[in-house]
Order: C-alpha cells, then sequence, then structure tokens
C-alpha cells in the first residue's frame, strides 16, 4: 500500500516536471508570465502584455494548486525547489490572446482532477514576438532562421488582402520541418459545395474556415527538410488571416524564401491589335475655293489674268455686309437722339403746366 502511494507521488511530480518543463522555455525570445489568484474579491483576470510593435505568442497555459506556503501563492516559479511544491493541471485556452499585444483573460477556477481539490490560480506562460521577426508571406524577403515565424499580409491589424497567390519555401540544413499554428482565419465560403474552394492555407495540408484554440493543430510535422507554404485568397471576402511558426529538429538553420506568385499582365505581340489606318478624306478644291468668275466668254480666268473690273461674289458679300453695318450704326444714332428730343420736350411742357396751374391759383 504504501509502495503504491510512493510510487504515485514519483509519478505524480514527474508529471509536473514534465507539464511544466515542455515548451515553458523559449531561449531566443525573453520569458514571460501572468496568472490570476481565484481566492481574491472581484473577476480573477489574467493580463498579457508586450511592448509595442510585438505580438504575443502563448506558450502554455495551466491551472496550479500549491502543496506548501499556501498563503498568499498565486503563481508557479520556474525554479527547482518548487518542482514538487506545486499540483498543476493543463488548462484549456479558450481564448487566443496570439497576435495580440495586449490580452485579458477571464478564468475559472475548476476542480482538478490529478489534484483532487479545486485550482487556486492560473497562469500562462508567454513571449513577446518583435514584428520584425515575422515574415509577410506575401512580401519579396529571404534569410536563414533558427525559429521563424510566418503570416498573412496586414494580421494581425486588417484582414488579410484579396486576390493574392503566395509562397514561402522552407530548407533545413538537417532534420524535418516542423510547423505550428498560433493562430487561424481564413474564410471559406463553400462554395459549389467544396471545402476550401475560395480561400485557403496549405501548410501540410490544404486548411480554411475559423479555428478556436482547441482547434488548432498542436504541431505539424512534414516528412522532409523541405516545405512550401502556400496562400490563396480571391477576390471577395476575407479574414482576420493566420500566423505561424516553422523550425527544424534539432535546431538547425531553416533557410526562407517568401514572394508573391501573382504574375502581372504583360501584353503580347499576338495580343496587339493594330487597326488600319482610315481612308484618307480627299477634299476638292471646288468645297474649299469660292468658284471663279468666269469671263464675257464664258471661260474661266487664268492664274494671273483676274478681270479687276468685275467683283466676285464674295467681294459683293463683304460689301454687302459692311453696307448693312453702317446703316445699323446710322439707324441707332437716329434712335438715340428721337429718345433725348422726347425727353426734354416732355420736360418743357411739365414745365409750361405746372406754370399755368400757379398761375391760375393766385388769381
Amino acid at each position: 500500500m504504501y509502495l503504491l502511494l510512493f510510487l504515485a507521488a514519483v509519478v505524480t511530480s514527474l508529471q509536473t516536471v514534465i507539464c511544466m518543463d515542455d515548451n515553458f522555455l523559449d531561449t531566443n525570445y525573453p520569458h514571460k508570465l501572468s496568472s490570476s489568484c481565484f481566492r481574491v474579491k472581484g473577476i480573477p483576470v489574467a493580463k498579457l502584455s508586450c511592448q509595442s510593435n510585438s505580438l504575443i505568442k502563448v506558450k502554455k497555459g495551466f491551472y496550479g494548486i500549491p502543496r506548501v506556503n499556501k498563503n498568499n501563492t498565486c503563481a508557479y516559479e520556474y525554479h527547482a525547489k518548487e518542482w514538487k511544491s506545486h499540483c498543476v493541471q493543463q488548462a484549456q485556452m479558450h481564448q487566443n490572446c496570439n497576435g495580440e499585444r495586449t490580452c485579458a483573460m477571464h478564468v475559472s477556477n475548476p476542480f482538478l482532477s490529478r489534484c483532487l481539490d479545486y485550482a487556486w490560480y492560473m497562469q500562462v506562460n508567454y513571449t513577446c514576438i518583435p514584428e520584425n521577426n515575422v515574415f509577410d508571406i506575401c512580401q519579396s524577403r529571404s534569410g536563414q532562421v533558427q525559429q521563424g515565424f510566418i503570416r498573412s499580409p496586414n494580421y494581425p491589424y486588417r484582414n488579410y488582402t484579396s486576390d493574392q497567390d503566395c509562397q514561402c519555401k522552407l530548407t533545413a540544413a538537417k532534420g524535418i520541418i516542423k510547423i505550428k499554428l498560433l493562430d487561424f482565419a481564413i474564410h471559406d465560403d463553400g462554395s459549389k459545395g467544396k471545402t476550401c474552394a475560395s480561400d485557403w492555407l496549405d501548410a501540410g495540408g490544404q486548411r480554411c474556415g475559423f479555428y478556436k484554440p482547441e482547434q488548432i493543430p498542436k504541431m505539424i510535422e512534414t516528412d522532409s527538410n523541405q516545405a512550401i507554404i502556400k496562400f490563396h485568397s480571391d477576390s471577395h471576402q476575407s479574414a482576420k488571416g493566420f500566423w505561424l511558426e516553422f523550425s527544424a529538429s534539432n535546431g538547425h538553420q531553416v533557410s526562407m524564401i517568401c514572394k508573391s506568385m501573382k504574375k502581372t499582365p504583360v501584353a503580347s505581340v499576338s495580343n496587339l491589335i493594330v487597326e488600319p489606318p482610315e481612308e484618307p478624306i480627299i477634299v476638292s478644291a471646288t468645297q474649299v475655293l469660292p468658284p471663279l468668275e468666269t469671263n464675257d466668254n464664258g471661260g474661266e480666268h487664268e492664274d494671273g489674268d483676274i478681270d479687276t473690273g468685275k467683283i466676285s461674289a464674295t467681294d459683293k458679300h463683304n460689301e454687302n455686309l459692311a453696307g448693312s453695318s453702317e446703316d445699323n450704326t446710322t439707324e441707332d444714332y437716329v434712335d438715340k437722339v428721337q429718345i433725348i428730343t422726347g425727353v426734354v420736350v416732355g420736360c418743357l411742357i411739365l414745365i409750361a403746366v405746372i406754370i399755368v396751374i400757379v398761375l391760375v391759383f393766385r388769381r
């Protein structure tokens, strides 16, 4: 009986160590933690935050119960002395904080079956990834990394752009490529009864849809040292997009080449349409020049032999216009004189009438 209890305690301690040691530390980025106590007033909230131009990457969430020193114990510190002082159980994350700068997670204290008690606290271990270390799958970029990140265009601030075809080619010096999805929301309209008919991500198989945190695959392992990640979006609706992490087994370097596969249409010689020139417009001299005057014998005047005694129709027309202009000017002048004369005569008559009226009243 005592032997069984001893073995159970050893197994529990080992499980605790394994649970905490698995992906607990990230050697490439600083480690951060956020915890919340359940035995306090108010609603327990675990708050995660990163500096500007950095994205939250959640490593692990778990519940814990301190076995010793239970006063004001609300977190599990990663120290060898505390391996056996806490009973912990991995938490199921219902809220995805990956890709955010700040995040507040409302937590509750469930009953921990492996600890036979209700949780005292919840803790989230996370890191902050600089945005400069996150590659846009649709931007031309290359490099070598030990641990890399790829995102869709505009992630996480806006939906990805439409009408895109992009890819990243990963090549490991040794080992195999491992891919982990951190956040995933790809639009799928289900047109024509097909899954992923509109937008999709190909990372170990085509994927689309809106994944909850518990639905995101923990790890996608390829069977080769090479992998090609492809992203496609049509010209219709879009969504938040994706964020993934990649690395090679045993920590080997991975070379990466990302680029857009969308080609700019170029007009070929066969597509050029050369229209034939329009037929020239032929204008006869009779359509432009006035008809030549004929001489008395009915013949046309030759060049340099124009009869100055004759007046052409054009000259007559110009003279008529000039004469009519002078007549109009004269008529306007006469009208003005008549108006002024009428006004003056009217004023004189009015003055005479006024004088007569004044004389009559004086008598």
